[in-house]
């Protein structure tokens, strides 16, 4: 069976990341895999320095108590859920990338300090959702059942996004929010420029109807989600945040551009934005 993949550090992040991939995991049928990764090698700086015994047990303890606690999380979550539990030594964006390759997801939280020294904090976080082959969802605060938010663009990198928040929509029994923006400049700006009300207008009713086009497919493998189109004049990853913060919403979804493997690209910046800013959970879906 398929498995939800939860990087755990003990941070109060990495709680609300796993409360919210054992409630995915039970909606998805999926079991759950959660790992605490510590590292205890040295530094580049100090390559001959040996770390005493004592020292690397007391770190293994820290992140195997912080994965039994999450195990305590997770069945509270969604009980009767299929928790599986691991420690692993090495570099942890590593070891979550390739022990996620099989996953459904992995899943993080970001922006806490924890037992294991705030392992996933956002390089980690950052890192392994700019190479992951997969779904990866940031979680960066408490998760709610709010609406779906889902950034539109014009490129087929927002398809698979599309899909995934369509998916997420219907699982959840709950709103889809598709925001498009189609240009980067807002009203009062474009204003300046000496482009009148109505004409702002007319290109918003064009872009409206451009978005609808694009997600008629979707729609209609998901006849149960009822949609909201938010297409405005802003900054995309802006404009995103203020759709999920007006909706109350439970979930953003965004595409990738980039490529696997660490000599890929990274994120999009209108991704890196989303994740940094945001204060719910993000899933980025590569396209």
């Amino acid at each position: 069976m398929s498995a939800i993949l939860v990087g755990v550090d003990g941070s109060e992040a990495s709680t609300a990341a796993v409360g919210w991939a054992a409630k995915t995991a039970q909606l998805e049928g999926d079991e759950l895999k959660l790992v605490g990764v510590y590292d205890a090698s040295t530094s580049d700086y100090a390559p001959g320095l040996i770390i005493p015994q004592d020292v690397i047990d007391a770190i293994r303890q820290d992140a195997t108590d912080a994965v039994h606690a999450a195990a305590k999380v997770a069945e509270e979550a969604a009980p009767g859920l299929t928790v599986h539990c691991s420690i692993v030594d090495g570099d942890a964006s590593r070891v979550l990338l390739e022990l996620g390759k099989d996953a459904s997801a992995i899943v993080l939280g970001t922006r806490g300090l924890g037992g294991v020294k705030g392992l996933f904090l956002g390089s980690v976080s950052t890192n392994v959702a700019a190479h992951s082959h997969g779904r990866v969802v940031v979680v960066a605060g408490p998760s709610k059942d709010g609406p779906v938010v889902v950034g539109v663009d014009d490129s087929k990198v927002s398809d698979g996004a599309i899909k995934e928040a369509y998916a997420q929509a219907s699982l959840r029994n709950t709103k889809l929010i598709a925001v498009h923006t189609w240009t980067p400049l807002d009203a009062d700006a474009l204003h300046g420029y000496g482009i009148d009300p109505d004409e702002v207008e007319r290109m918003s009713e064009d872009a409206v109807a451009a978005v609808a086009e694009r997600l008629a497919g979707y729609g209609a493998d998901y006849p149960d989600v009822e949609v909201v189109r938010e297409v405005l004049p802003e900054e995309p990853a802006k404009a995103v945040l203020e759709a999920a913060a007006k909706y109350d919403a439970g979930l953003v979804v965004v595409g990738s551009r980039g490529r696997g493997g660490f000599k890929g690209l990274l994120l999009g910046s209108t991704s890196q934005k989303i994740l940094h800013h945001a204060t719910l959970p993000v899933m980025v879906v590569r396209s």
